[in-house]
């Protein structure tokens, strides 16, 4: 059975996009952010790493929920979480996120 997500992609662009090579958005809280990183259309989030902050919570928007279902769930400080997500929120105590485009 035939999949989507990184079997669309050539061996190259999925090399990229596993290396967040199309750039990345830091989500920081305390300087007043927000807690929201949505895309441009046509992009998506592939990984996001909690670099900061206590009690952090990921929630994402999956661009396909089959392969990647949406998450809402507490993350370690130092964990990287890998999908395809159009959109990433993040919510704790002086939280920090960095959120790889691929």
């Amino acid at each position: 059975m035939a999949s989507s997500g990184l079997n669309k992609l050539s061996v190259q662009e999925a090399q990229n996009a596993s290396l967040g090579q199309a750039g990345y958005k830091v989500i920081d809280q305390a300087v007043g952010d927000g807690n929201t990183g949505a895309v441009a259309a046509g992009v998506e989030y592939v990984a996001v790493t909690v670099i900061e902050g206590s009690s952090a919570s990921i929630a994402t928007t999956s661009v396909d929920t089959n392969a990647f279902p949406n998450l809402a769930n507490p993350v370690p400080l130092g964990t990287t979480v890998f999908g395809r997500w159009s959109s990433v929120t993040i919510t704790g105590t002086d939280c920090v996120a960095i959120c790889y485009r691929g």
